[in-house]
């Protein structure tokens, strides 16, 4: 029978490349955001190269209508816009977008505000599909990986349910805590779009220079991407749960599971305090008594078994058919041989 530390550091492995990809993830997001911001830049430049009097600006400046030549450059902003909202089949975006166009009467502020909330719309679209992306791979990969450490782990496999996309989609999609991934991401788009909106408007109405506004706007940019960061951190511990533990069910063999929290000074009181508890699958209630306990949760858990495990009843109570994994198997010749 294998050591509790056995199973530790496996599961440890096996997380620990999930995290991994989920750091990298955060890092382009990072680059994500600051071509956001430094296209947002460019348009509050324009914006004040054009209208500013003693680099200056206020809010009834602002509101003036776009002349002639104005409306019709920002015309043309507006088909490429509408073009990539097509892109990124962002609908809604799209529809905005083509009321705008049919306007004739436009202010500065309106265009400038337009502008802006197109590189978040663009932004966000982006983090979406990606997002998408990433929790799809981590939930198949955490599922198989984990299938994999088991019954190598006790030398003896049972059959198990093979993924296919709608059943991940169902999985990464199911709402937690009054939501999912994606109606997070959209409510932190809104939210960040309404900061800036209102922001902008402030500047305007102090007569704030353009470093002052430029400032500003880049410190609301920071606390959007501090909220993305904190989502997909959050999101993906919960899909590597989730796909733990039906990797467990899957694997008919484990039954109960161990909470794994790593120790350290940033470990939360809740995890410090169910560190090394067990718990029965059957009894799993995520933020109760399985992770994620809070926003960049990731505390994990680790199979537990009580007894030593009797290779003959479980090849008994099994419905399928049950295979012997040598000791030198790795996972790719494991999932070439039976999930390929």
């Amino acid at each position: 029978m294998r050591s509790k530390d056995y199973w530790k550091k496996r599961s440890e492995v096996v997380t620990g490349k999930q995290f991994k990809k989920v750091d990298n993830y955060i890092l382009s997001t990072h680059l994500e955001y600051m071509e956001a911001l430094s296209s947002i830049q460019k348009d509050i430049e324009v914006f004040y190269s054009r209208f500013s009097q003693n680099n200056e600006i206020s809010l009834q400046e602002a509101r003036r209508l776009l002349n002639s030549n104005e409306l019709h450059e920002f015309k043309m902003d507006l088909k490429e816009f509408t073009r990539k909202a097509k892109d990124n089949k962002n609908l809604q975006w799209e529809k905005e977008l083509n009321n705008v166009s049919y306007k004739v009467r436009v202010t500065r502020l309106q265009a400038l505000q337009t502008q802006i909330k197109n590189s978040i719309e663009d932004l966000y679209s982006k983090q979406q599909d990606n997002t998408t992306s990433l929790l799809n791979g981590i939930y198949e990969d955490t599922y198989y990986r984990n299938i994999f450490e088991v019954h190598k782990g006790l030398g003896i496999g049972i059959n198990f349910a093979k993924l296919d996309t709608n059943t991940i989609n169902k999985v990464i999609t199911e709402p937690w805590y009054g939501g999912n991934y994606s109606s997070r991401i959209w409510n932190n788009k809104d939210k960040l779009i309404m900061e800036l909106q209102t922001n902008l408007t402030q500047a305007f109405i102090r007569g704030d220079s353009i470093d002052k506004t430029s400032k500003i706007i880049a410190e609301r940019m920071e606390v959007g991407r501090n909220r993305a960061r904190t989502l997909v951190n959050t999101e993906s511990a919960n899909v590597v749960s989730k796909a733990t533990f039906n990797s467990y069910i899957g694997s008919g063999i484990v039954k109960e599971y161990e909470i794994l929290a790593t120790l350290d000074l940033h470990t939360s009181k809740i995890c410090r305090s169910l560190d090394g508890k067990i718990f029965k699958i059957s009894e799993k209630e995520i933020g109760v008594n399985a992770p994620p306990f809070h926003p960049n949760c990731r505390t994990t858990i680790v199979p537990y078994f009580a007894d030593v495990i009797d290779e003959e009843r479980i090849a008994r109570s099994s419905e399928g058919n049950v295979y012997y994994i040598d000791g030198e198997t790795n996972y790719k010749q494991w999932y070439e041989k039976y999930v390929a």
